[in-house]
């Protein structure tokens, strides 16, 4: 028997267009995520040099963190819920048009209305960015 839930193909999330920054659900299991984002010449979040500035990088695991949340709770849209903090964000290396990113984010532990996530970004095998995220639900 697997631990691999149904996912949908599209994540769901309350964010729309432009501030969407997952293309794509790869994989679901009980505590563990993955995503990609193909990253391109027409994505507004570029910064002027064609790279995706860190604080969006940050916002993709948060994303990806929400996705999976989202996706244990079953539901047809998930509960908006906000980044309430960051802990040890690294970007190792800039994150350029045309990388495709694969975001992986690890539910590390889930309390009252907060949930603490661990999440990287690569590209080819590659960490490009890591660190751990806390979000929470509306009181």
């Amino acid at each position: 028997m697997t631990d691999k839930l149904l996912t949908p193909v599209f994540p769901r999330l309350p964010h729309g267009a432009p501030f969407l920054l997952l293309d794509r659900v790869i994989e679901v299991r009980e505590r563990d995520a993955v995503f990609s984002k193909l990253l391109t010449a027409t994505d507004p979040c570029l910064a002027p040099d064609g790279t995706l500035p860190a604080a969006f990088v940050l916002e993709a695991i948060a994303q990806a963190g929400g996705a999976l949340l989202g996706e244990l709770e079953g539901r047809a849209t998930p509960s908006p819920g906000y980044l309430a903090a960051v802990d040890g964000f690294v970007l190792r290396e800039p994150v350029r048009v045309g990388d495709a990113l694969r975001i992986e984010v690890h539910l590390v532990r889930h309390v009252a209305h907060a949930s603490l996530l661990r999440g990287r970004v690569l590209v080819d095998g590659a960490v490009r960015a890591e660190g751990r995220v806390t979000l929470a639900l509306p009181r």
